[in-house]
């Protein structure tokens, strides 16, 4: 198996990042006119070093003072850095920036290259190097793997970088089973269409298989895939990866958008984090997160020390994940950055987020657990805490069965507070207090009530059951003491006069179920034998009639007739002034009578 690793060079502008990658690979990275022109790396560049045994994802990374955002786009997804540091200059602005940079985006192993060592002696780059090695003790999450001293004049130095290089391993991510791709480039190509290039961060993405770009909610088919100009069927992260796709056009793509798959993030409009470094409540800012930067207001929930919990608000729904790292500027400069906590809005007073909040930097998720089923009164789902917590819903369902004084569905991934349970029960007793002739399942309970599940119905009859209140008969359930066949009589009576009632438009059945507090199947068992008594005669799915009534129908329609010549879909509902849907099964079943013949959309008399 092939390592597969991401490295980024960083550093200050003309420090020699283009140059190094060049020497380490022969790819020219500066390819853009503009960047040719001004001599300088305008957007991320791309390329790879490959043996037998590695495959090495370069991502050269700008260093001017003003295209921070862009080198933010590309830092988030190293395994190291090459942290370039020409020794004729030593220690700049641009480079101390990168370095905090990577701090906050948790790349955590920096290999230090010392270049243009063709121009300086000996002290001066060790002078540097000591230099460079005092700044990052600044930063507890960065090492130093290994200094190198180079000169793209100088052969051995180069493969000396090179040989080590590839004794790197890819750091420990978090397993992920769901694919998130960034995008960060988007081009067309002649007889190809659409091309995407990005980091595959999580997960992996097959040739053929189909995506959802998360911000435009659109699924789209992976044509082909590319690690590296080799095409492959599929690839996996980490990994730089093109993706030729279609059903898209490239003008509704953007730099930032996420490839994913259904079902697992939703995009929202405010996220709360856990920041360092300074910023002001309300400040307004840039957040950077993936290859995206979003304008964003802060308001500050908890401040202590430089740690702070910060709620960001946006324009735009930004799909974030938890425990995902991100980089705020103000000013094009960085500020701070930080992990972001809990990437779904949740409306809890300031006090309960920041016990929330706390739980989850902890990565107590128990109590997490705890704090949101207490609030979700009707029930807290766990089916998306691949986004919430970073965990798969097994997990999560192992996590939730340790809560006490809750019932967990586990079919449904959702927790209920003992509160759902009491409210569900109370509700049910409402029902058979107004009318004691109800019967209802826990299907038809849950189906009424959008908040409970089946299973925790289920739960509230039966305690109800044991309470002496309800009882069953077979799968259904009635008040206790109550007959059952003087239900059926009685609901048959109830059904008929509605219906009746109802007129030439008649409620839909499922309107007169939720009307009576009745079962579905015991509703449409009623209906049944209404029909099979020719009291009641079903004329479409939804559309059952009384025999009065339908022979009304027929007596205005062919009264139209004896007015107009004909009957038709327009006359007849000026006439008797119903829906469309009514008049069409009307006339249908005019069309059974033998002396009534059809002549294109004309109902008429035979001669």
């Amino acid at each position: 198996m092939i390592n597969s690793l991401i490295i980024g060079t960083s550093g200050h502008i003309d420090h020699g990042k283009t140059a190094l990658i060049k020497a380490l690979n022969g790819f020219e990275g500066d390819k853009m006119e503009a960047e040719i022109k001004r001599g300088i790396t305008i957007d991320l560049s791309f390329s790879n070093l490959k043996n037998d045994s590695a495959n090495i994802a370069f991502i050269d990374v700008p260093g001017h003072e003003n295209l921070v955002k862009t080198m933010i786009s590309g830092a988030y997804a190293f395994d190291a850095a090459m942290l370039v540091v020409a020794s004729d200059d030593s220690l700049m602005p641009q480079t101390k920036e990168h370095i905090e940079i990577l701090s906050i985006l948790g790349v955590k192993s920096i290999i230090l290259v010392i270049t243009k060592c063709d121009l300086t002696d000996k002290t001066k780059q060790k002078k540097v190097e000591a230099e460079v090695k005092d700044f990052i003790l600044n930063y507890k999450n960065l090492e130093i793997l290994q200094t190198f001293f180079v000169s793209i004049k100088d052969k051995p130095s180069i493969d000396e970088l090179k040989n080590y290089l590839f004794t790197l391993k890819p750091k420990e991510r978090e397993s992920g089973v769901v694919t998130r791709y960034y995008i960060d480039r988007i081009f067309s190509l002649k007889g190809i269409g659409t091309v995407v290039t990005g980091s595959l961060v999580e997960g992996e993405i097959k040739k053929n298989e189909k995506l959802v770009c998360l911000d435009l909610d659109k699924v789209v088919s992976v044509r082909s895939v590319q690690v590296h100009e080799s095409f492959l069927n599929l690839a996996t992260s980490p990994n730089r990866v093109a993706l030729n796709l279609t059903d898209i056009p490239t003008s509704m793509l953007a730099k930032g958008q996420i490839l994913s798959k259904k079902g697992f993030f939703r995009g929202f409009k405010e996220v709360d984090c856990l920041f360092k470094g300074e910023i002001s409540h309300n400040q307004n800012v840039i957040f950077c997160i993936g290859s995206r930067q979003v304008s964003a207001k802060c308001t500050i929930l908890s401040d202590k020390n430089k740690e702070k919990f910060v709620t960001f608000k946006f324009n735009k729904a930004v799909f974030a994940k938890f425990n995902e790292p991100f980089v705020v500027l103000a000013n094009s400069r960085v500020i701070g950055g930080g992990k972001v906590l809990n990437p779904v809005s949740e409306p809890l007073k300031k006090s309960e987020k920041i016990n929330l909040l706390l739980s989850l930097s902890q990565k107590d998720f128990k109590k997490a657990f705890e704090i949101l089923s207490s609030f979700h009164r009707h029930g807290f789902g766990i089916i998306s805490s691949y986004q919430r917590f970073g965990i798969e819903h097994e997990k999560a369902l192992l996590i939730a069965l340790e809560l006490k004084n809750v019932f967990v569905d586990k079919d449904s991934l959702c927790i209920y507070s003992n509160q759902a349970l009491q409210d569900l029960k109370n509700t049910i007793k409402f029902i058979i207090s107004k009318n004691e002739f109800a019967v209802f399942s826990a299907q038809s309970i849950a189906l009424r009530i959008n908040w409970a599940s089946q299973s925790l119905t289920a739960l509230a009859l039966n305690e109800l059951e044991k309470e002496g209140l309800v009882e069953k008969n077979g799968l259904l359930f009635i008040k206790k003491g109550v007959d059952f066949s003087k239900i059926k009589e009685s609901l048959n009576d109830k059904i008929y006069t509605i219906l009746e009632n109802s007129s030439l438009a008649p409620q839909a059945p499922y309107n007169i179920y939720d009307e009576l507090d009745i079962d579905r199947q015991t509703g449409d068992n009623a209906l049944k034998a209404l029909t099979r008594a020719k009291k009641v005669v079903r004329l479409a799915h939804n559309l059952f009639i009384t025999s009065s009534n339908l022979n009304l129908a027929m007596t205005k329609l062919r009264n139209i007739i004896k007015k107009d010549g004909k009957v038709n879909v327009a006359n007849a509902k000026n006439e008797l002034g119903l829906s469309r849907k009514f008049i069409i099964s009307y006339l249908e079943y005019l069309d059974n009578f033998g002396d009534i013949v059809k002549s294109d959309n004309d109902r008429m008399f035979v001669d």
